[in-house]
């Protein structure tokens, strides 16, 4: 059963699980970015959202985006997008910069996407895939 916070009343997989509570808004993290990054990030959602059910849980300085779980966080900066996501499996193809193994079945992605050119077809099955590895409860 989820634990939900009593301050934010955001619902997690256990009990006082460790989170912000600052409520914060796509908007808010879009504000003095550029169109382009708004762009990428509009892309981005979409394809997830082809995958299955998205919630959205803007952050401090990121989105949150969730299944059943978060499989993906993206943090909008100056000039570009940083994308974490999880995978089964070890990826280290161009825009992913550092991948760590953060248990035995689970890799963390690191990616940096500055411009709709870094946003290949074959990164947004990645990302489709970190959805069903999440929502599947990790049995792809």
């Amino acid at each position: 059963m989820p634990w939900k916070c009593p301050v934010c009343t955001k619902e997690f997989k256990h009990n006082n699980q460790w989170h912000s509570c600052a409520q914060r808004s796509v908007e808010d993290l879009f504000r003095n970015k550029s169109p382009e990054l708004r762009a990428l990030y509009d892309t981005i959602i979409l394809a997830v959202t082809q995958a299955g059910p998205i919630q959205l849980h803007p952050v401090k300085t990121s989105i949150q985006v969730r299944s059943n779980a978060t499989f993906l966080s993206i943090r909008p900066k100056r000039r570009h997008l940083e994308i974490e996501f999880q995978l089964g499996r070890c990826v280290e193809d161009f825009p992913v910069y550092k991948t760590i193994r953060i248990s035995k079945n689970r890799v963390m992605h690191y990616a940096v996407l500055e411009s709709a050119d870094d946003l290949s077809g074959q990164v947004l099955g990645l990302l489709r895939e970190s959805y069903r590895l999440i929502a599947d409860g990790g049995k792809l």
